[in-house]
C-alpha cells in the first residue's frame, strides 16, 4: 500500500493482488514475487474550468486587508480594539490601473516653507478642504476627546472580561466513571473495600485511577495474554460463539500475526459451512496471507484435517455462529470440537452484547467447555462493563480484544493494562 500510495496518491486503490514465483532452476532458489494492480481515478474528470484574464492585464496576487489579518491574530486580545491601516492592493498592468489614477488631482499641492530652530525643512502639502478649514477647532478637540473616552471604556471593559475565572470542568471520579461503564454495583463495592479512599476518588485521568483499577484486575479476574504455542508439537485453537460476532474476521487477524509477526507456520481449517460465502470470506484472507485452508463438513473430516496438519505451529478453527437457545446446534457443535480434547476453544462475544445476554451465552456455550472468552468490537460500544462483570462472576479467562474491522491491525492480547484504559477511556 505504501508503495502504490507513493506512485499513484492517497487515493489509488488496489484492484487484484497475484504471487507467483520467478527464477531458480526448476523452482530452486526461485524468488516469490508479488505483483499488485492498482488504479486512480481520472484526474481529468477533476479539472476545474479555466480561468480567463484580461489581455493587457497580469493576475495579481490576493492581498489580504491588513485589518483583517490583525483581527484574526489579536481576537480576544487588547490589540484588537486598534484597528491597523488597510493598504490597498498594487496592481501590475495598463488594464489594471483604476481611472481615479489617471486623472490630475483635483486640490492643487504647492511647496511649503516650515521654519523652526532657524532651520528650513521643504514640505509639500495638499491645500485643506473648505469644510476642514470652516471646521472650529474646538469641535476637533471635542470629537477626539469623545474617541479617546470610548477607547478608553473598551479597553476597559475587554480587560475585566479577559480577567474572568473560567470555570473548570467538574472532576469525574474513579468510582463514577466505572459506573457509567455500567460496571455491575457489587463490583464497585467490592473495589470500595479492597483500594484506598484516594484511589477511589481520584480523577478518572489521573495516573493514579490507572494503576489503581489495573492492579484491582490483576487480582480479581483472570486473563490470558492471547494463544500461547506449545514446543514440540501443534497448538489448536478454535473460535466458537453465536453468530454475527465476527469470529471468522478475527480468526483472520489472529492468523496474520503470527505469520506476519512472528513468523509462525499457520494452517486454517473452517467448519462454517452454513453461512452464506463464509468459506469464501475465510478463502479470500487465506489467499492473501498466503495460509493452507481445510473446509470439513464432519467431526470426522475435521479430525482427519488436524492429523494432515500436525506439522504446522498453529491450526486454527473456525466455526458456525450457532444460537444459545438451540439444544440441537450446541450439541452439533460439541461432537465437532470433542474429536481432540487438545482443541483450545476461545467463545467469542461482541462488547455490544447486553449484561443479561452475555450470562446467558457463557452458560449455554459452557456445554462445550470454553478455555477463554474473546471479545469484539469495544469501538462499537460506549460502555464496555460487561467484560469486567462477566469475568469477575463466572471466573473465565481474557484472551484478546477487538477494536475494529482491519486485519491484522484491530487485535490486541488481553491484558490488565490495556482492560484498564478501555474502563476509563
Amino acid at each position: 500500500m505504501a508503495q502504490v500510495k507513493l506512485e499513484l496518491g492517497i487515493d489509488a486503490v488496489i484492484l487484484h493482488t497475484k504471487r507467483y514465483r520467478k527464477g531458480g532452476f526448476l523452482g530452486y532458489k526461485s524468488k516469490e514475487i508479488v505483483e499488485v494492480t492498482a488504479a486512480i481515478e481520472d484526474p481529468d474528470k477533476k479539472a476545474k474550468r479555466p480561468v480567463i484574464l484580461p489581455k493587457a492585464a497580469e493576475p495579481a496576487a490576493p492581498v489580504l486587508p491588513r485589518n483583517v489579518l490583525a483581527q484574526y491574530k489579536t481576537a480576544g486580545t487588547q490589540q484588537a480594539i486598534v484597528p491597523e491601516p488597510v493598504k490597498s492592493p498594487v496592481l501590475s498592468g495598463p488594464a489594471a490601473v483604476p481611472e481615479a489614477l489617471t486623472k490630475p488631482d483635483p486640490a492643487p499641492v504647492r511647496p511649503r516653507i516650515i521654519k523652526a530652530d532657524k532651520q528650513v525643512m521643504p514640505e509639500f502639502m495638499p491645500m485643506p478642504e473648505p469644510q476642514a478649514m470652516e471646521e472650529p477647532a474646538a469641535a476637533q478637540t471635542e470629537k477626539i476627546h469623545q474617541l479617546e473616552a470610548e477607547l478608553a471604556q473598551m479597553k476597559d471593559m475587554l480587560t475585566r472580561v479577559m480577567s474572568q475565572d473560567v470555570p473548570e470542568e467538574p472532576v469525574v471520579t474513579l468510582r463514577q466513571a466505572l459506573k457509567e461503564q455500567e460496571v455491575d454495583e457489587s463490583i464497585l463495592k467490592d473495589m470500595v473495600n479492597r483500594m484506598t479512599t484516594g484511589a477511589i476518588l481520584a480523577d478518572k485521568s489521573s495516573p493514579e485511577a490507572l494503576e489503581a483499577i489495573e492492579k484491582y484486575l490483576k487480582k480479581t479476574i483472570r486473563i490470558n495474554e492471547g494463544i500461547s504455542l506449545e514446543n514440540g508439537r501443534a497448538k489448536v485453537a478454535a473460535l466458537i460463539g453465536a453468530t454475527g460476532v465476527g469470529k471468522t474476521t478475527t480468526l483472520a487477524k489472529i492468523a496474520a500475526r503470527f505469520v506476519l509477526e512472528k513468523g509462525v507456520s499457520v494452517a486454517l481449517i473452517t467448519a462454517d459451512t452454513y453461512r452464506i460465502s463464509a468459506v469464501e470470506q475465510l478463502k479470500t484472507y487465506s489467499d492473501i496471507i498466503g495460509l493452507p485452508l481445510e473446509i470439513v463438513y464432519s467431526a470426522e473430516e475435521l479430525k482427519k484435517a488436524i492429523r494432515k496438519y500436525r506439522s504446522k505451529q498453529l491450526i486454527l478453527i473456525d466455526t458456525a455462529g450457532r444460537s444459545q437457545y438451540n439444544d440441537y446446534q450446541m450439541q452439533e457443535l460439541n461432537e465437532l470440537l470433542s474429536v481432540d480434547p487438545s482443541i483450545e476453544k476461545h467463545l467469542v462475544m461482541s462488547s455490544t452484547t447486553k449484561n443479561r445476554d452475555a450470562m446467558d451465552i457463557l452458560e449455554r456455550f459452557s456445554i462445550c467447555n470454553p478455555d477463554c472468552v474473546l471479545f469484539t468490537k469495544t469501538d462499537e460500544t460506549s460502555s464496555i462493563g460487561i467484560i469486567l462483570n462477566l469475568l469477575y462472576k463466572k471466573k473465565i479467562a481474557l484472551s484478546y480484544l477487538t477494536n475494529g474491522q482491519s486485519v491484522p491491525d484491530d487485535i490486541l492480547p488481553a491484558s490488565a493494562a490495556k482492560l484498564a484504559e478501555l474502563l476509563l477511556r
